[in-house]
């Protein structure tokens, strides 16, 4: 869950990530990400940026996983796993034609 505040803007290009609370009117620069609470910025490049993106949880927040951020083969697996069922709840839809 995030939450962006009235009249705030996020640039083309810029990431509010899992957790975050943009205040209103706040902006966030292109190829930027946005993160925790409070908010702070972090260039695309910035080398504690993996580490800011491990401490909040995405895997947890967006699909339920609760494997280590150390552990990305695992992660990585867990959250193909949920895909799948996600996915997989579709395979007897029939396609229909609109047009």
């Amino acid at each position: 869950m995030r939450t962006v505040g009235a009249v705030s803007v996020v640039a083309v290009g810029a990431l509010v990530h899992a957790r975050t609370v943009l205040p209103d009117e706040y902006f966030v620069p292109p190829h930027t990400v946005a993160l925790d609470v409070p908010v702070r910025l972090l260039a695309s490049g910035d080398p504690g940026l993996a580490e800011a993106v491990g401490r909040v949880s995405f895997a947890q927040v967006a699909f339920g996983v609760d494997a280590e951020w150390t552990d990305r083969i695992s992660r990585y697996e867990q959250i193909a796993e949920v895909r799948v069922a996600e996915f997989g709840t579709h395979a007897d839809d029939e396609v229909l034609n609109l047009g």
